[in-house]
């Protein structure tokens, strides 16, 4: 079944967008440049992984990361405060940690908007309820 899942996922990924909502209601683009540790995906924590994920956005439109077992990659483009991923693709390998990596894959396909507090980035679902938590590095 994982193996199923798991290249919908990335196809997912590919057509996923997202909307960035900044904590004090401000409409310029949120500085999301940098490396963010992902310590949490739909409700699993991160803690126990081998390889610790992550997800990195570079000034120049590329966004690369580690789901705990895969890596993904891609680019992203902000436009106000909204930001759309393209052309992603991750890799395939299967490891110790697949329902960490789901739960990564999943939440990146999830997010609508992102909110900023201080150095604590989340992404949350149509919904409003957060699908992954990062901490900036």
């Amino acid at each position: 079944m994982k193996k199923t899942l798991f290249p919908a996922l990335v196809a997912c990924l590919s057509i996923c967008s997202c909307a960035i909502e900044k904590s004090n209601g401000n409409a310029s683009e949120p500085n999301v440049i940098g490396q963010w540790n992902i310590v949490e995906a739909n409700g699993m924590g991160t803690d126990s992984t081998e390889t610790k994920p992550f997800i990195q956005f570079s000034d120049s439109g590329m966004v690369n990361g580690h789901a705990s077992v895969n890596t993904f990659f891609g680019q992203y483009t902000l436009k106000g405060d909204s930001i759309f991923f393209d052309q992603m693709g991750a890799t395939t390998m299967m490891g110790h940690d697949m329902d960490v990596e789901m739960a990564i894959m999943t939440a990146l396909g999830q997010c609508v908007t992102l909110e900023i507090q201080d150095s604590i980035l989340k992404a949350k679902d149509h919904d409003g309820n957060v699908v992954m938590s990062m901490k900036r590095n």
